[in-house]
C-alpha cells in the first residue's frame, strides 16, 4: 500500500511579508486616527487667540481682566492690537513725533494700570513739554518676546505705524537666551514656539526659522531641507492634537542641551572665565552663540528701521535682583557673595560693555538704566520693583518714565519749555 502523499506547501515569498507590514501599518494609522479624534473630543477646539504666525504669540486683542500683582488689584485692558496701550491709528497724524518701544513684559507692564505704565507716563510728559509738536509713545511689548520676535513684529506690523524713533528695550534678565531656539510659552495648555534667527556660517539668515518638536534646531550649519521640514512639521503641530501632546517628549533632547533656567547672573560673567567655562561648558557655548545672534539681529533691525526713514536706539534693563544688589550696602553685597560663590565672578557693567563693543560701528545710541535706577534706590531707600513679581511697580514705572524723558530730551529732542518732568528732579 502506497504511503499518503503530503500536500506540498508553497515557500513563503516577500509578498506575504509586505502584506503583513501593510496590515500592521494600516492598523497603526487607524489607531492614531482614533487617538487623534479622542484627543480632539477631550481637549475641545484649539484656542489660537494668542497665536501669531509672525512672532509665535502675542497679546489677545481687546482682552480684559482683573489682575493681582503682589496684592495690587487692578484692571488690565489690551487694545485692538493686543498691546497694553491706548489705540494708535496706523496713519501718523500731522505734526506728530512717534516713538515705538519694542520689548517684552517690562514694556507691556501688565503689573499696573495702563495710565501708570512707563510708556504712557512718558507720552504724557512729552505732551506737557510746551512743544508745538504732539508726541505719541507706542507700546509694542509682549511677555517673553525675545529680540528676534521684536524684529519680526516691527517687520510685519510695527513699521506700519511710521515711528520716527524705535527704542529697543532689552531686558538683560533673559532676552539673550530668549533668542536661542526652542523658546516657548504655554498658553491655554498649548506650547507656542517662537520663530528664531540663525547664524549660517557666521552670517545671519534674515528670514526666520521655525521650530518643530523633534527637529534639531539649526545653529551654524543651515540646511534648506531642514528648514522646509521644520516648516511642514510646524503646520502639522498646529493641526494635530497628538503631535502637540507628544511635543514635550520630542523636546527632551533640546531642553537638556541648554538650561534656560540658569540665573541671569551668568550673563554678567565673562565667557572666558575659566571657572565658568569648566563648570558650565555647554551653557558657556550657548551663551556665546546667544550674544552673537542677538547682536546680528539688532544690526538687521537697524537696517530695516533706517530703510523706513526712522532711527533706532537701545535701552538696557537690568533685573530687580541686579539693581537691588548693586544698590545694597557693601556689607550686604559681601554677605550675598558668601551664599552665592559665582557672584564674585560677575561684572555689573559687563552687558553694557558687550553691547557697546559689538555695536560700536553701527552708531546706535545705547542707554543703560542701571546707574540711574541704582542711584534712585540708594538715595530714597525705596524699591522700584514688586517684591515677588520682580517687575517695575508704580514708582518704578514713574521713575523710568522720567529717566527716559531726560534721555530723550538730552539726546534726541529739543524743547522750548522747562517742566517738572521727573520724579527725581525738582521743577526747574
Amino acid at each position: 500500500m502506497n504511503a499518503p502523499v503530503k500536500p506540498q506547501t508553497r515557500p513563503k515569498t516577500g509578498c506575504g511579508l509586505w502584506a503583513n507590514i501593510a496590515i500592521s501599518s494600516g492598523a497603526i494609522v487607524v489607531a492614531l486616527i482614533f487617538l487623534e479624534m479622542g484627543l480632539r473630543v477631550l481637549d475641545g477646539p484649539l484656542n489660537v487667540s494668542r497665536f501669531s504666525a509672525e512672532t509665535g504669540w502675542r497679546g489677545q486683542a481687546n482682552e480684559f481682566k482683573i489682575l493681582d500683582t503682589d496684592g495690587y488689584k487692578h484692571p488690565f485692558q489690551l487694545n485692538s492690537q493686543g498691546m497694553h496701550d491706548t489705540e494708535h491709528p496706523l496713519t501718523k497724524p500731522a505734526n506728530t513725533y512717534r516713538i515705538m518701544l519694542l520689548g517684552d513684559s517690562f514694556v507691556e507692564a501688565r503689573q499696573v494700570i495702563e495710565t501708570e505704565t512707563a510708556h504712557q507716563i512718558l507720552e504724557d510728559l512729552l505732551n506737557k513739554s510746551g512743544s508745538e509738536k504732539q508726541y505719541s509713545v507706542i507700546s509694542a511689548g509682549v511677555p517673553a518676546w525675545g529680540t528676534g520676535q521684536q524684529l519680526l513684529y516691527y517687520r510685519s506690523q510695527g513699521r506700519q505705524f511710521q515711528p520716527d524713533l524705535v527704542v529697543l528695550m532689552v531686558y538683560l534678565g533673559n532676552d539673550i537666551t530668549d533668542n536661542l531656539p526652542v523658546h516657548s510659552v504655554k498658553l491655554s495648555g498649548v506650547d507656542h514656539y517662537a520663530p528664531y534667527f540663525a547664524l549660517c556660517n557666521g552670517m545671519l539668515d534674515p528670514e526666520p526659522w521655525v521650530y518643530a518638536p523633534g527637529v534639531t534646531p539649526t545653529m551654524g550649519n543651515c540646511s534648506p531641507t531642514q528648514k522646509q521640514l521644520a516648516e511642514q512639521l510646524q503646520w502639522l503641530y498646529w493641526h494635530t492634537h497628538l503631535y502637540r501632546v507628544l511635543g514635550p517628549l520630542f523636546n527632551l533632547r533640546q531642553l537638556e542641551f541648554f538650561n534656560k533656567d540658569l540665573p541671569n547672573i551668568h550673563l554678567y560673567v565673562p565667557l572666558d572665565n575659566e571657572t565658568f567655562r569648566q563648570s558650565f561648558p555647554r551653557e558657556n557655548h550657548m551663551l556665546d552663540y546667544g550674544w552673537r545672534v542677538t547682536f546680528e539681529i539688532i544690526k538687521e533691525l537697524q537696517r530695516e528701521v533706517e530703510a523706513n526713514g526712522s532711527q533706532l536706539a537701545i535701552v538696557l534693563i537690568d533685573s530687580a535682583e541686579v539693581i537691588n544688589l548693586v544698590a545694597s550696602p557693601p556689607e550686604a553685597q559681601a554677605a550675598r557673595a558668601e551664599s552665592m560663590p559665582y557672584l564674585a565672578l560677575t561684572e555689573p557693567d559687563l552687558p553694557e560693555k558687550k553691547f557697546r563693543q559689538a555695536l560700536a560701528e553701527t552708531g546706535i545710541e545705547i542707554f543703560n538704566l542701571q546707574t540711574e535706577l541704582v542711584d534712585y534706590t540708594r538715595q530714597h531707600d525705596e524699591s522700584l520693583f514688586f517684591p515677588h513679581d520682580k517687575h517695575w511697580n508704580q514708582l518704578g514705572n514713574r521713575v523710568v518714565a522720567g529717566i527716559l524723558y531726560d534721555w530723550l530730551e538730552d539726546r534726541w529732542l529739543s524743547y522750548d519749555a522747562c517742566i517738572s518732568h521727573s520724579p527725581v528732579v525738582e521743577a526747574c
